[in-house]
């Protein structure tokens, strides 16, 4: 299908390059050309939702003005020094999913709601070249658990052949033992490459409703055109993938994307960048990537070192944020 470039209005010239922020309530230039979506609903849902639903409140209290921000927690855990993704766990309530950086194992961590450590998960047979997101998406087995990917998508020198997405069936964790567990998967591993060429990313999220798999790609030139890909998630493990270009993002100058997520509802999708998050509704009945033809919302500037992570609570109510570097402080922002 064809590409849809997306622009954005940039009302203030961006002073500190890694900081940009975008700015509240810029306009798309471009109408959208998503194909149909999931349903044939084509209401848009508004900032104001449209029946008060959680994931709705947070984004107009976002546009708003009225969302804060507090600490869930400090992360003590020492093995958790370059945290670069985060995902709320379905399967285990108040459970967070999270990943280091490159230069870490193939593992993945949970943390509670107040930023303990709770269990080690090693990926058994997969590597770690560079995972930089993680996400949640629609069950794969019949026992209620949902679905973990890990994203082994970073390129800082834009010259891999190919990329990596581990699917993993959500583990459960005993939220309530006094030391941290130890654990071990095995994963599939869902193997991608760009249609032209190679590209650093560092943001994956999973679509709820269809099951999409979506990359925004993190733009090193600084001009602010992130682009936008897709695969499906229904993917048979071990297979190759050409992935498909869906989109373009016109961004303020110097925004570099480094995380994504959508709500849990499929309503609402988070970019952030190292000093700017970002809500933008999404179109009833299209696919998830039409929320970048939408009026965005600017949320509060997270305080970070150097952020990179962003997920929406279970039931979409919040998100949290989370740097790198040693001891960061889980962030949660809601109405």
């Amino acid at each position: 299908m064809g590409t849809r470039r997306i622009g954005l209005d940039v009302g203030a010239a961006v002073l500190v390059v890694l900081l940009a922020g975008v700015a509240a309530g810029c306009g798309s230039n471009h109408p959208s050309s998503a194909r149909p979506g999931p349903s044939d609903d084509t209401s848009v849902t508004t900032p104001e939702g449209p029946g008060g639903d959680p994931s709705s409140a947070l984004l107009a209290a976002v546009c708003a003005g009225t969302a804060t921000v507090s600490d869930g927690g400090t992360v003590t855990a020492t093995a958790i020094d370059e945290a670069s993704g985060i995902a709320a766990s379905r399967r285990n309530p108040g459970v967070w999913w999270v990943h280091n950086d490159s230069g870490d194992s193939a593992r993945f961590f949970a943390i509670s709601d107040t930023a303990r450590l709770l269990a080690t998960i090693d990926v058994d047979g997969a590597t770690a070249t560079d995972w930089e997101d993680i996400a949640v998406g629609p069950p794969a087995t019949d026992d209620g658990g949902e679905t973990l990917y890990l994203a082994d998508i970073g390129d800082n020198g834009r010259s891999r052949s190919s990329i990596t997405v581990y699917r993993v069936a959500e583990p459960r964790i005993d939220a309530d033992a006094t030391s941290p567990a130890t654990a071990h998967l095995t994963a599939d591993a869902l193997t991608f490459t760009y249609p032209d060429g190679a590209h650093d990313a560092e943001a994956l999220m999973v679509d709820p409703v269809s099951g999409d798999l979506v990359i925004v790609t993190k733009d090193w030139t600084l001009t602010g055109h992130s682009q936008v890909f897709r695969a499906s998630g229904d993917l048979a493990a071990g297979s190759t993938t050409v992935l498909e270009q869906v989109a373009r993002l016109d961004l303020p100058f110097g925004t570099l994307v480094t995380g994504a997520d959508v709500s849990p509802d499929g309503s609402v999708v988070a970019l952030r960048a190292y000093g700017s998050v970002t809500l933008y509704p999404r179109p009833g009945g299209q696919d998830v990537w039409s929320a970048f033809t939408q009026p965005p919302c600017s949320g509060p500037p997270p305080i970070e070192k150097q952020g990179e992570a962003i997920g929406f609570t279970a039931d979409g109510s919040v998100y949290a944020t989370l740097s790198e570097g040693a001891q960061p402080t889980l962030h949660l922002t809601h109405p």
